[in-house]
């Protein structure tokens, strides 16, 4: 199991979402000279895309014997995660609308969904890999 590298891209989108959960996505200077940052436990909606995809890489780590099971999981984690960089963009715009800001500036935590879409998309490709590999060597026998 954990000699497939499709497995290492798995975990990686499996932390980077939960680690999305608890770090700052958008840091603001308000009016006031406070500083003020948005997480993304502050969407419900978000949160909850962010915590499934995240088991969705977990869980798929696991389906490791089934592998069309694990590149379909692979394939909606990542048009999942393309959901919640959207959901994230429009929640922080709604957040700069709300408060009366001086600066604002995204956080490496706006990273982590792009990160997260990169690492699943490496996972389906290895998958697919090993389930040509696995179709050319039932051909020769």
């Amino acid at each position: 199991m954990i000699q497939r590298i499709q497995t290492v891209w798995l975990a990686l989108a499996a932390v980077c979402g939960f680690l999305m959960a608890r770090v700052p996505l958008f840091s603001a200077t308000l009016a006031d000279k406070s500083i003020r940052s948005y997480l993304a436990s502050e969407s419900l909606l978000s949160f909850a895309l962010i915590i499934g995809v995240a088991c969705l890489a977990t869980v798929a780590i696991f389906l490791y014997k089934k592998r069309p099971t694990q590149y379909n999981m692979a394939i909606i984690g990542a048009l999942l995660s393309i959901v919640v960089i959207g959901l994230q963009v429009y929640a922080v715009e709604g957040f700069k609308k709300s408060v009366p800001l001086m600066q604002g500036t995204y956080k490496w935590g706006g990273l982590l969904p792009i990160a997260m879409v990169i690492f699943l998309f490496l996972a389906a490709r290895g998958i697919r890999k090993d389930e040509k590999l696995i179709k050319s060597l039932d051909r020769l026998r």
